[in-house]
């Protein structure tokens, strides 16, 4: 038992603790406790998926950088340590309880580098590293390796997991990471922004708003949405793998300047020609008028979440119509109505859609949306920066997730000589051949989409 004297000495120290101080102390002495945090609808919707198969990693999100110069692993090593325990989402573990699924998020500590040789082709070894599962009850979901050639010439490879981070959150993370490590080689403290507040108080606030109304207008539009059937090469299995491999296109300058005019003709975005485009491709390969194309969106609507490692993003449906063969000019109109409609709803849970939505259970295809389409519009400079404090850095692409997130799915993101593309595919239905073609054809497409 304390006595009143020693109760009376903690106190005043307490009381002389800065405020922010305080809330850090609240903060941890919370987190030792065990305290359960409720976890975003997006991030439950992940943690049913990763639980349901654990082996699936179309959910990690992976980068990988060449680092050419003095690396100094130690003070790297600490810049991650310094970016965990700004961000408590990359503390976090996630486990079942009676109230349903949780996070529970750790105190900050050290965060592993896990340090190898590079022999042979990296290739493989990234592929090893980017493809191991995460356990999320035991382990942070994220994970770092340098891995190395010469003193001078490294690999760091960096994997989140999607339930803990996005696409724009690896571009904080990739700022962050330049500052710590360069304040740290310069021996002064990182400038970073004060952040308003923990994931978890935004997973709080996500799941107590009323979004009824925007989900009922979302529902409404979409009930009876066919799926999209395009032919397959294998027949369906009884049960969604996600089982995935990938084909790269490419979409020369001039045909995106055509894209561009034809935009500014239309009174549109870049975006909405190249949805009408994938649309139109689909309908075509498929010989339907109508079916869904699932949008991820950065799902950040206010400032305060731009600078937070979280996972934010979520899915749009944008339901396609193709009925009475439009031309190209009379799709874009209808591709830029439903779009707009559908983004200024774009914080409306997607999984809150489709529970509305009261869909037929079928284990063998995914709900609603069996094709996405992502056009990068992500801050991109700090994931392509070049250097790393003293050092230099070169984005390694390697080797991709053996998985997919859809039956279809195609990535695309500028380029000094036009757009890069990406399409993943499911290789329970389709055979590397049949991939190529519909690349070919969405490219071909494309350019009827030009003035």
């Amino acid at each position: 038992m304390i006595s009143p004297d020693l109760r009376a000495a903690l106190l005043d120290r307490l009381a002389r603790v800065p405020p922010e101080r305080r809330e850090a102390l609240r903060r941890t002495l919370g987190e030792k406790r065990g305290v359960p945090a409720p976890l975003s609808t997006g991030q439950e919707r992940v943690w049913f998926l990763s639980a349901f198969d654990p082996e699936d990693t179309s959910y990690h999100v992976p980068w990988c950088v060449w680092l050419r110069g003095p690396v100094l692993p130690e003070l790297l090593a600490g810049a991650f340590t310094r970016i965990a325990a700004r961000h408590e989402v990359l503390r976090a573990r996630f486990r079942m309880t009676g109230a349903g699924p949780r996070q529970f998020i750790l105190p900050p500590g050290p965060v592993t580098l896990e340090r190898r040789e590079l022999l042979g082709d990296p290739a493989v070894v990234v592929d090893a590293f980017v493809n191991r599962p995460f356990d999320l009850e035991t382990e942070p979901p994220w994970r770092v390796a340098l891995l190395r050639v010469v003193d001078d010439h490294m690999l760091l490879c960096i994997v989140l997991h999607h339930i803990a981070a996005d696409g724009w959150a690896l571009d904080v993370l990739m700022r962050e990471l330049a500052e710590c490590y360069t304040a740290a080689v310069e021996g002064r403290e990182p400038e970073l922004p004060e952040l308003a507040m923990p994931y978890t108080a935004f997973a709080a606030w996500e799941r107590e708003r009323d979004v009824g109304p925007q989900v009922a207008f979302l529902a409404e539009r979409l009930s009876g949405t066919p799926s999209l059937n395009l032919p397959v090469d294998h027949a369906r299995p009884s049960r969604w793998t996600g089982h995935g491999a990938a084909v790269r296109f490419h979409v020369a300058a001039e045909t995106m300047r055509g894209v561009e005019r034809f935009s500014r003709h239309s009174r549109c975005t870049p975006f909405m020609v190249l949805m009408a485009a994938f649309q139109a491709t689909l309908g075509r390969a498929a010989a339907q008028k109508d079916f869904c194309v699932g949008v991820p969106v950065a799902g950040r609507s206010k400032s305060e979440y731009a600078p937070m490692i979280g996972s934010f993003a979520n899915t749009l449906a944008v339901r396609a119509d193709l009925s009475g063969n439009p031309g190209p000019e009379e799709l874009v109109r209808r591709v830029r109505k439903t779009v707009i409609e559908t983004m200024t709803r774009a914080d409306t849970p997607y999984e809150k859609v489709i529970a509305a939505l009261r869909l037929p259970r079928d284990l063998s295809r995914l709900p609603l949306c069996q094709a996405t389409f992502a056009l990068q519009n992500t801050p991109q400079n700090d994931m392509l920066r070049p250097s790393i404090g003293n050092l230099t850095a070169e984005f390694y692409p390697g080797p991709g997730s053996r998985y997919t997130k859809a039956e279809v799915a195609v990535q695309m993101w500028p380029q000094a000589n036009g757009l890069a593309g990406i399409l993943d595919y499911s290789t329970d239905l389709f055979r590397p051949s049949s991939m190529r073609a519909l690349a070919d054809q969405f490219t071909e497409t494309i350019g009827t989409f030009t003035v």
